[in-house]
């Protein structure tokens, strides 16, 4: 999700805002264990409460069997297009291609199992980039469908164990937040965006999506402090909370980008040009700082292929 504050200040200035035109990167970011990797990354800051919540659900591992070796992993897409392969074990940022067939600047992006990244541009239309091939299709998704223009993604596994995913949207609006109308899906064979309806806490905050293989859906909403939630599929029913107490980043003044991997969730949270790297844990009740990127994420995704708990 882009700054709100960047994408206003550019219309503002009547910028023409080109996706790929920053400078690629030629590797990723390793960070040791003492948390300065020399590459502009700074190391963990410590934790703060992270609170609880769930429905109780495990699984080892992320959705049923025919996934893409590449759909194991999070991936995200900074401002320019770059598209980053995120190892959370070794918290290293791979660089994978340049997302280069979008109309605009970009604004969320979610990962399918057969490893393909949608990509949502700041003019509502999807691109899709598949890792694997490095190739970059748009693709006929009309923009503004029931009001949604711009809007969070992620994929969530209809079931634990299930090869099919659903695609869920939550709605997030550049020019006017508090219009916001809760979750949607959109069938990725015909492109029709369905609303689920409106959510019964949290209404109006921006925020992103992410999913598991094992069928749960959640979202990082921004606020004071940010929220991670978990999310009734059927009915937008928010199920529970955990508020992250040392996240404070004002409303509308930050990128945010979220995905789930192996238990844990990331968060990627910059006011512009760094992202700083949070890991709740859930089972620990805590969040922590991990390291700060020097470039500014705005899009995260993950399969339904990635693992649930811990590897061992």
């Amino acid at each position: 999700m882009r700054r709100r504050e960047a994408w206003m200040a550019a219309v503002a200035a009547g910028l023409a805002l080109a996706p790929g035109c920053g400078t690629s990167r030629d590797k990723g970011y390793a960070t040791g264990d003492d948390g300065d990797d020399g590459g502009g990354s700074s190391g963990g800051s410590g934790s703060s409460s992270g609170g609880t919540f769930g429905d109780g659900a495990t699984s080892s591992s992320g959705g049923g069997a025919g996934c893409a070796q590449a759909a194991e992993y999070v991936y995200v897409v900074d401002v320019n297009g770059t598209l980053y392969q995120f190892n959370p074990p070794t918290l290293t940022f791979t660089q994978v291609g340049q997302v280069t067939c979008a109309s605009s600047d970009f604004f969320s992006m979610a990962v399918d199992r057969n490893a393909v990244a949608w990509v949502l541009a700041q003019d509502g239309t999807i691109v899709k980039y598949d890792i694997n091939a490095k190739t970059c299709a748009k693709t006929a998704f009309q923009p503004g469908q029931q009001g949604f223009q711009t809007f969070g993604m992620g994929f969530s596994s209809n079931g634990a164990g299930a090869t099919t995913d659903t695609l869920f949207v939550t709605d997030d609006e550049l020019a006017s937040p508090s219009s916001n109308k809760g979750l949607a899906t959109i069938d990725t064979t015909s492109l029709v965006l369905t609303p689920v309806g409106q959510y019964d806490q949290l209404q109006g905050s921006e925020a992103e999506l992410t999913g598991t293989g094992d069928g749960r859906l959640f979202g990082a909403f921004e606020g004071s402090p940010y929220t991670v939630a978990q999310i009734d599929k059927t009915t937008s029913h928010i199920i529970s909370v955990a508020p992250q107490s040392g996240i404070n980043y004002a409303p509308s003044s930050s990128s945010l980008a979220f995905a789930f991997w192996g238990g844990d969730f990331w968060l990627f949270i910059g006011p512009g040009g760094t992202t700083d790297v949070f890991q709740y844990q859930p089972s620990m009740k805590s969040t922590t700082k991990r390291e700060t990127e020097p470039f500014e994420i705005v899009g995260a995704g993950v399969s339904t292929c990635a693992p649930t708990t811990p590897p061992q």
